[in-house]
């Protein structure tokens, strides 16, 4: 019995010790990014905005060529429309439709352009985001890395947002 006893004790030992081993071995060091406030940043340094508005500068501008002679041909017709006669103002008028199926065609896929584009340079950030949270949670031994929106409470020192940004090539 006493032999038992021996070895159930040895056994309980082992098995703790064990389980304190893989308890510390579980104890990661945990980082979090504020990757909204990232995506800001970096959009700023690449001048993302300013860069889209440059490639789509010529649609916009002649969406607001339409819209000038739209309102043009409505001033017109309020002015003129009562002294026109009958063919004058239904050519005015058709003119006018004309012009505003132009202008919501064009509106509607420079929208829909304007997006596309915007989500491809989203994207690319996005990218050059998780290329620099890899870089420097493998330089600071960090084993994982998770958003500040997730995060309820962390140590200000675990924050890797400044040093993710700065690692954005």
């Amino acid at each position: 019995m006493k032999q038992w006893i021996k070895a159930a004790g040895l056994s309980l030992v082992i098995l703790s010790s064990s389980m304190y081993a893989q308890a510390a071995q579980a104890a990661q060091k945990v980082g979090y990014v504020a990757t909204g406030q990232a995506m800001a940043q970096l959009a700023k340094r690449y001048n993302v905005p300013e860069k889209l508005r440059n490639e789509f500068k010529d649609r916009i501008d002649e969406l607001r060529g339409i819209e000038n002679r739209m309102k043009t041909k409505v001033d017109k017709m309020k002015r003129d429309g009562e002294l026109m006669s009958a063919a004058d103002r239904t050519k005015l008028q058709r003119e006018m439709a004309s012009l505003e199926s132009d202008y919501k065609l064009k509106a509607k896929a420079l929208a829909e352009d304007q997006r596309r584009r915007g989500s491809e340079e989203e994207q690319k950030l996005v990218q050059k985001i998780r290329q620099a949270i890899q870089d420097v949670a493998k330089r600071e031994g960090y084993d994982l890395v998770v958003d500040a929106n997730a995060v309820l409470y962390a140590n200000p020192k675990d924050d890797l947002s400044s040093k993710v940004i700065s690692a954005v090539k």
